[in-house]
Formats: structure tokens, sequence, C-alpha cells
């Protein structure tokens, strides 16, 4: 899968995980769309095609309307963004990225806990 990596994950630690586990893996930094806007950067990486945008912007799914996208997009609800904090939250969704749904926005908690977003009660 080709995979997007947002700015709060930039870290090189956050993406060895989903490599080693086989996915291509890029990052905003390195695609050149640091500082763009959440709706224009999330149609550059349908449109370029990424399979799958991982952020840790919380607020992403109520902010914006991913209807009409097919880019899956999975959103790291953690109370940190360290490097250190994320990855094993990142390293349980490599194993899941294949069963997830195109279009499908998936939270991840600190926990662990997979749960699908669900804007009634997201």
């Amino acid at each position: 899968m080709l995979i997007l990596l947002d700015e709060n994950l930039l870290s090189k630690k956050l993406k060895k995980p989903l490599v080693d586990a086989g996915h291509d893996v890029q990052n905003v930094d390195e695609m050149g769309w640091r500082g763009v806007k959440d709706r224009e950067l999330l149609a550059l990486a349908q449109a370029h095609p990424f399979d799958v945008f991982i952020t840790a912007d919380k607020n992403l799914p109520s902010q914006q309307n991913l209807r009409d996208f097919t880019l899956q997009v999975v959103v790291l609800d953690a109370h940190s963004t360290r490097p250190d904090y994320l990855l094993p939250l990142i390293t349980r969704i490599s194993g899941l990225l294949k069963s997830l749904a195109p279009g499908a926005v998936t939270l991840i908690n600190d926990a662990g806990e997979v749960t699908l977003f669900n804007p009634g009660t997201g």
C-alpha cells in the first residue's frame, strides 16, 4: 500500500514499521506538501494516488467532509504525538491496513483499540 504520513508524524522512527511491513511510505514533507491545508492535502493525497493517509490530528474527521474520498484515513487518537508514544499504534495499525475499506475513517486510541469514525457520535 502507498501511505502518506501527516506533518505531525515526520519522524523516521514512525515510518519504519510500515516500511518493514512492505508498505511504500512518504510524508508530507517529502512530497513538498508541508503547510498545505487539510482539504487540499487530502485531495492531493487521493490524486497521487495514496491508499492511506495517517494523521494524529484528532479533529480532522469532524472538520472535513470525507465522504467523497476513497482514500483511507487513519487517525491516531492519542494523548501524545511523541514518536516513542505513537510507535506502538503505528505498529498495530500496520497489520490492519489491508482490511480497511476504501474511504474508511479509522481511529486507534492509546489502548490500541480500533474503531470506525461515526460522524453522528464522533
